[in-house]
């Protein structure tokens, strides 16, 4: 920070809060601008959403592979570490789709560059914009919902037809 000496470091306990430090937060004040609130809000809500349909996504074709991990264990990892590991075992498994899931896979990787919009007070990240990026990631979002669901039932089309059962 500008203005103070670098000094070593200290228990957070025993360092001195300034005065002043609530000039540097600004809250989320819906009552002022309750539009750009809510905009805000679709977009967090909207990039949630892709990040555990991207998760879920995952556990499943690990769990085609045997190798399934819990849904809790994918908490630490980035959208960007989600999306290689779901590029990853789609090629693994030979996935019907793989050049509309990679093309999925490379417009959801600046998602979170989009997300981060919401922390912009530019003129750029006025609430028009910040819909604008909520709907992109809202349609991402069920881009790779309908890539799984249709992976999801054409494994269990060809699972009913190999094992001899009329589908």
């Amino acid at each position: 920070m500008s203005g103070q000496q670098a000094s070593t470091p200290r228990d957070p306990a025993s360092v001195p809060l300034r005065h002043n430090l609530s000039v540097a937060i600004t809250p989320l004040n819906s009552a002022r601008d309750p539009e750009r609130t809510e905009a805000i809000r679709e977009v967090v809500d909207a990039f949630r959403n892709l990040r555990a349909s991207v998760a879920r996504f995952v556990l499943m074709l690990e769990d085609i592979r045997g190798n399934a991990r819990s849904l809790e264990a994918t908490t630490g990892q980035s959208l960007g570490d989600l999306l290689s590991s779901l590029e990853d075992h789609a090629r693994a498994l030979g996935f019907s789709r793989l050049d509309d899931l990679t093309l999925a896979i490379e417009a959801a990787r600046s998602a979170e560059q989009q997300r981060d919009l919401v922390f912009q007070s530019s003129p750029g990240s006025d609430t028009a914009s910040l819909q604008h990026v909520a709907r992109g990631l809202e349609r991402l979002d069920a881009n790779f919902v309908g890539l799984c669901v249709e992976h999801v039932l054409e494994r269990h089309y060809r699972d009913r037809a190999s094992s001899g059962v009329p589908v």
